[in-house]
């Protein structure tokens, strides 16, 4: 963590320790490295296969595969035309480069017609299944959504993806429903079962500010982490700078039977920085924790 930040940033980190307080984990905790993953959004702008090698050469030997219609490494209109010749090339890009699936990621609701949507979603959820991927992470509703509506369909999908056996999360996002933990909290309340993707640097460069947000880690399933600080021009830096306190957060889920990955999620293009080598880095990490 970069020590010299300004007192701000500083008492929020702080903040942080207090979250396993009180809390005690059942068994030893696990060992981070063993259930760290690599967003394939590192290499959003390339296809499948270049993408799972890079993530392979960095050591990773598991991923969250995007789904997303922006990043296409599972091309979900293929796989809804013919779901196994695109599961088949996934599977073998997957084997290439001895990867697993940890999580799969998918778009908000929102960005297609529901009917169209629903045969997308489950076609990703046919997808999971074989794979043996855990959770299926959806980008959450608008923040100016009708809630009423977004509720109901996501009553539907998590039925859906439960009856497979998969675990369905939304991420917490800025500028999305899941933009401040009390509307995060909300929504999974709202839906029984459904469950968050914790992406703690939206929760300090949004308008949480950095608050702490210790009510939300018993519906976390899944996570992703990239050093960011308190603004969007900053929600992306090199891992290691920045407020946010890694470690705290993972004792904290860790206390609570956390049973998910912890995945570097640094997105290629989005600004400077060099997203592999910056995934390089988290793995470096996980490592040594």
């Amino acid at each position: 963590m970069n020590s010299r930040l300004p007192l701000r940033a500083t008492t929020v980190c702080l903040a942080a320790w207090a979250w396993t307080a009180g809390t005690h984990a059942a068994t030893a905790p696990r060992k981070v490295a063993a259930f760290a993953a690599c967003s394939t959004l590192c290499q959003c702008k390339q296809p499948t296969e270049k993408a799972f090698k890079v993530i392979a050469d960095l050591g990773y030997k598991w991923i969250d595969l995007s789904c997303l219609n922006w990043a296409p490494h599972v091309a979900v209109p293929k796989l809804v035309a013919d779901f196994d010749a695109e599961a088949r090339r996934v599977e073998a890009a997957l084997q290439a480069n001895s990867l697993r699936v940890a999580n799969l990621t998918f778009d908000a609701i929102e960005t297609r017609p529901y009917d169209q949507y629903k045969r997308e979603f489950v076609a990703v959820v046919k997808l999971a299944a074989r794979l043996h991927a855990r959770v299926i992470n959806l980008m959450a509703p608008s923040a100016n959504c009708d809630r009423a509506d977004q509720v109901t369909k996501l009553h539907k999908l998590q039925a859906i993806a439960a009856q497979a056996g998969v675990i369905l999360t939304v991420e917490t996002h800025v500028g999305q429903i899941t933009e401040r933990p009390a509307d995060a909290l909300w929504l999974c309340q709202q839906v029984p079962g459904l469950k968050l993707t914790l992406d703690p640097s939206h929760y300090y460069a949004g308008p949480n500010q950095g608050a702490p947000f210790p009510q939300l880690l018993p519906y976390v399933e899944g996570t992703g982490f990239r050093a960011g600080a308190m603004t969007w021009a900053s929600i992306q830096l090199p891992w290691g700078e920045g407020p946010i306190d890694f470690a705290a957060i993972v004792r904290g889920l860790e206390a609570r039977g956390y049973q998910g990955f912890y995945v570097a999620e640094y997105l290629e293009g989005f600004n400077q920085l060099d997203a592999v080598q910056q995934s390089r880095r988290f793995l470096d990490w996980a490592r040594r924790q």
